[in-house]
């Protein structure tokens, strides 16, 4: 073989890929490319069906919500009800021949309406101190009852006399004026009787916790709830007597002059077994009642705070709805509304 026969053809690079290569190399970058492509189409895909699903888990919410309303309200027209029948009953018999309590005299009311359960706390006004007659030492011993830190309980006590007093002067740790106009918005202290105990947030140092409720860390770790100032003050009882059948344990703990260990007792027996008069309260706790026993009754006023917690079975979604009711048996309208919020923070615990 002569060295004419190996040389390559002319104008034919000696190392140019052949048409077949050129072919493969095309279909890598597309079948790639198609890879890109299909990815990014399932992350849009993806996308869209948690978004999809996001949507239609709030409208499921949704509905929950407004079917544990409509059970919330119908939970509060039972416990009117039963609250109306009972005074009925009352009026009806001699007082002597009731042998035994009725059961809402307990405070709760629990039951169900289309598909949803409920639960209705009933609170005579008269278990509560007025915010505007209470006096100074009365209110310190409440908020320190309620379990509100120093220095914030002295904030808010000061803060609470600052709100209802008619001068622009503020105490110490209180507020006026001068403090509210800074905030954001910007408004003017009450200086005058409270109207309603909501208006308690304007206070300097009433958050929402304080007067909702709020969970705290035990001594154990455990968590220990604290109930809210919502539920141990009114402006509608004007008894100066408590009623010992509805007051929550931080009101029973700030009566003057009352034993702790009575306190708890009283608190603990009318759980069993509300009292029917004074006289039986005194016969079932074990500790002598001092002059502290005049400052308490078991007379209603017939005013009632109503707390209605509701959610359908098999879902996390409630509502809670507190009204405030006048009852007027026997007249034409025979109760009336005094209040009405469907905007409550959700009570953990309903036990007052």
């Amino acid at each position: 073989m002569t060295m004419e026969n190996t040389r390559p053809a002319p104008g034919i690079p000696v190392d140019a890929p052949s048409p077949r290569g050129r072919s493969h190399a095309q279909e890598g970058v597309i079948l790639i490319g198609l890879l890109w492509i299909l990815t990014a189409l399932g992350v849009i895909a993806l996308s869209f069906a948690r978004e999809s699903f996001v949507e239609v888990t709030a409208a499921r919410n949704m509905q929950s919500m407004e079917r544990a309303g409509f059970a919330a309200r119908a939970g509060i027209e039972t416990a009117v009800y039963r609250l109306l029948a009972r005074q009925y009953a009352r009026s009806a018999q001699p007082a002597d021949s009731m042998q035994e309590p009725d059961p809402i005299e307990a405070g709760r009311l629990e039951g169900s309406f289309a598909g949803s359960v409920y639960k209705v706390e009933i609170q005579d006004e008269s278990g509560k101190l007025n915010v505007n007659l209470v006096s100074e030492a009365q209110l310190a011993a409440l908020i320190e009852a309620a379990g509100i830190p120093q220095p914030d309980s002295g904030i808010i006590l000061e803060s609470i006399l600052d709100w209802k007093d008619q001068d622009t002067a503020h105490r110490t740790n209180g507020a006026e004026d001068d403090y509210y106009q800074s905030l954001d918005p910007p408004y003017r202290a009450k200086n005058g009787r409270i109207d309603t105990i909501e208006e308690l947030l304007l206070v300097r140092g009433v958050t929402p916790d304080y007067f909702y409720g709020r969970y705290e860390k035990g001594p154990d770790g455990a968590p220990v709830y604290r109930i809210g100032l919502a539920r141990l003050l009114t402006v509608y009882s004007t008894r100066g007597q408590v009623n010992v059948n509805h007051a929550p344990l931080p009101v029973l703990l700030s009566i003057p002059g009352i034993p702790e260990d009575a306190a708890r007792a009283i608190y603990e027996q009318r759980k069993i077994r509300p009292f029917r008069n004074i006289a039986e309260m005194r016969n079932s706790i074990p500790f002598p009642v001092g002059t502290w026993g005049a400052q308490l009754t078991t007379a209603q006023t017939g005013v009632f705070t109503l707390t209605a917690e509701a959610r359908e079975e098999n879902s996390k979604a409630r509502r809670v709805i507190r009204t405030i009711i006048s009852l007027s048996p026997g007249a034409k309208a025979p109760y009336r509304t005094l209040y009405w919020n469907e905007n409550v923070s959700d009570y953990e615990s309903m036990t007052p």
